[in-house]
């Protein structure tokens, strides 16, 4: 029993599937290599959103950041770098001798703004107070490309 030669059209096919195939390994190949998950967990990507509460991040009372809210904020403003930064505060907390719980707030907003590397242009800040319960105050940063 003789088979029939397959179709013309089964070649090219056959070699435009290899074609497809071998670029897409290159195009994986030439991929960067991932992030390890440690760092990729604790530095947010671009448009991210990030909640702080301020009692991790300043000294109590104060516009003050901690060693801990420094080394945090580190890994933000890496990945904040040549991108616009908004921050967001809600909430206060009772201010210290210098500054009433408003002022406090303000301030503590600018502060990690600076921390963060912004130019003044690339950060705008809402303070607002909200009524609750011992909420403390609370500073969400948004970073936009």
């Amino acid at each position: 029993m003789r088979s029939s030669p397959a179709p013309r059209w089964t070649v090219s096919f056959a070699d435009l599937a290899l074609l497809l195939l071998g670029s897409f390994v290159m195009l994986h190949a030439l991929r960067p290599p991932a992030p390890p998950a440690t760092a990729a967990a604790a530095a947010p990507a671009s448009g991210a959103t990030i909640e702080f509460d301020a009692r991790e991040l300043f000294e109590p009372g104060e516009a003050r950041l901690n060693p801990t809210g420094r080394a945090r904020l580190a890994l933000v403003a890496r990945s904040a770098a040549g991108g616009r930064v908004v921050l967001d505060s809600s909430g206060v907390e009772p201010g210290g001798q210098r500054l009433d719980s408003f002022e406090l707030a303000a301030a503590r907003a600018a502060a990690l703004g600076r921390a963060l590397n912004a130019a003044e242009r690339d950060v705008s800040a809402s303070v607002e107070r909200i009524d609750g319960e011992g909420l403390g105050q609370r500073i969400r940063v948004r970073i936009l490309r």
